[in-house]
């Protein structure tokens, strides 16, 4: 029902809020409920029934005539709404696409760089280790910085073109279906993502267990570290286009930065989000981050450091969840 909601507001965007047009939009929104209802009653799924509904809507142009609304309308508004049009749509989700593969692929990089570095550790020594193998960990590095910044630049120059603007029930429609089309390789990715992440700790599990050799531990996590790139790429590729679809069909009004809000989309997560979960966002991951670091550094537990990111992931969607609005747009 939040589609139709919004769906008749954005008729309505630009006119003033009298008595008689808040009259209008009630008798409006009380109709298509009544619509949406008598078709769920025949059977019809609910995206059905949303599309019929918005598909019954005549010309607000006439309606807006018949209460002599239609020169206050073109007055307050001109013949420009700013909204975000299909064609600038379909170019944000071709950057967020563009960005995920530069992004996944240089962290992939720099983590083949430190298998290397492991590997030349371990199976040369620790001193040639250093002298050549440090040189492929900053090769992956110099490799994938410039990829960080190329992605991070394109993304973000896009996401301030669209800032602060109305995301039109078109748009949303188009990203919800572009959105189902990609669900199954989502799904696939993240899963062979998982079982890479699992399966990494073999390697250096079965190599310690077969000699006590540091030499076989560096093997061992050279090996881990490879395996893991293959399943952090998958991760990253698919989560960002995943969380370029959200982006345009979790708002009424897009969102550049969740730090730097603009005042309608301020407006609109006011309303959705409670304040302290707003609080809990901002420090959430770097207080992720700071755990498996420990896990990693201090404790010395490599093997199964990796495994905080997935399990706080699907900790934060669980509690993001319960704490967010549920309104489906």
């Amino acid at each position: 029902m939040k589609t139709i909601r919004e769906y008749i507001e954005s008729l309505f965007l630009g006119i003033e809020g009298t008595p008689q047009v808040l009259k209008l939009k009630e008798d409006l929104l009380a109709g298509a409920e009544d619509r949406y209802e008598d078709l769920k009653n025949q059977g019809k799924t609910e995206n059905e029934a949303i599309g019929a509904v918005i598909s019954e809507f005549g010309n607000i142009d006439e309606l807006l005539e018949e209460m002599n609304l239609k020169k206050e309308y073109r007055d307050e508004i001109g013949h420009d709404v700013d909204e975000i049009t299909i064609e600038e749509a379909e170019t944000f989700l071709n950057v967020q696409k563009k960005g995920a593969l530069f992004i996944g692929i240089g962290v992939a990089l720099i983590l083949i760089g430190s298998a290397i570095f492991f590997g030349i550790s371990g199976w040369y020594g620790e001193r040639v280790g250093e002298m050549f193998g440090i040189i492929f960990l900053f090769l992956g590095v110099a490799a994938g910085v410039p990829l960080f910044i190329t992605a991070g630049t394109s993304m973000g120059n896009n996401r301030k073109e669209l800032d602060d603007r109305l995301i039109p029930i078109q748009v949303k429609r188009l990203v919800e279906k572009k959105k189902k089309s990609f669900q199954r390789s989502y799904v696939f990715s993240i899963s062979a993502g998982v079982v890479f992440c699992i399966i990494s700790a073999t390697p250096v599990v079965a190599l310690s267990a077969y000699s006590d050799s540091d030499r076989y531990t560096m093997l061992g996590l050279g090996l881990t570290c490879l395996i893991v790139s293959a399943g952090v790429f998958l991760f990253i590729y698919a989560g960002v286009i995943m969380g370029s679809f959200t982006q345009l069909l979790k708002h009424k009004y897009f969102i550049s930065d969740e730090d730097k809000l603009g005042p309608r989309a301020k407006e609109e997560k006011r309303k959705k989000k409670p304040y302290f979960w707003q609080i809990v966002e901002r420090v959430y991951w770097p207080i992720v981050v700071i755990i498996s670091l420990f896990e990693a550094f201090v404790v010395g537990n490599w093997t199964t450091f990796w495994i905080v990111y997935p399990v706080a992931g699907i900790l934060f969607g669980i509690l993001e969840s319960i704490f967010t609005s549920k309104d489906k747009w």
